[in-house]
């Protein structure tokens, strides 16, 4: 594998990391919530949580997802490069919950699998050890060959 480009070696050790997990929903939250324990809340990610946690929620994932992208997408207020990434993992987490709930039309069947890359690229955004360490206990752990 290591003579993938690291894009595909980090969407391959994310396809396998969240298939590895028994509730995709619940972790990806959990992945969530270690992030927002470093750069805050926000409604829209305070729905994501809430959207993780609890099942009979999940209906309401698209409905959550678009608010995330709507604030994303603000021209008024934009966010940083490491908001952005965080605002992308709670999209995932919408996108998951939405999907696991049976609604249709689905989000991309490997939308589980770019929350494990997103991590990754959150936490080489900054130098905090304690945020990294936050981040490598909710998701699992790191890639090795990258």
């Amino acid at each position: 594998m290591a003579d993938l480009p690291t894009n595909e070696r980090l969407y391959i050790w994310g396809r396998n990391l969240c298939q590895q997990q028994q509730e995709p929903v619940v972790w990806a939250g959990s992945v969530l919530a270690a992030a927002a324990r470093k750069l805050g809340r926000s409604p829209e990610i305070d729905e994501a949580l809430i959207l993780a946690e609890r099942e009979d929620q999940w209906p309401r994932g698209r409905e959550v997802f678009d608010r995330i992208r709507q604030r994303s997408l603000s021209k008024e207020n934009p966010l940083t490069e490491e908001h952005a990434r965080y605002f992308a993992l709670a999209e995932l987490v919408a996108k998951l919950a939405h999907n696991a709930a049976g609604q249709r039309p689905p989000f991309d069947h490997d939308s589980g699998w770019r929350v494990g890359p997103t991590a990754f690229r959150l936490a080489g955004a900054t130098d905090d050890p304690e945020f990294h360490e936050d981040l490598t206990r909710a998701l699992g752990g790191w890639p090795q060959d990258i």
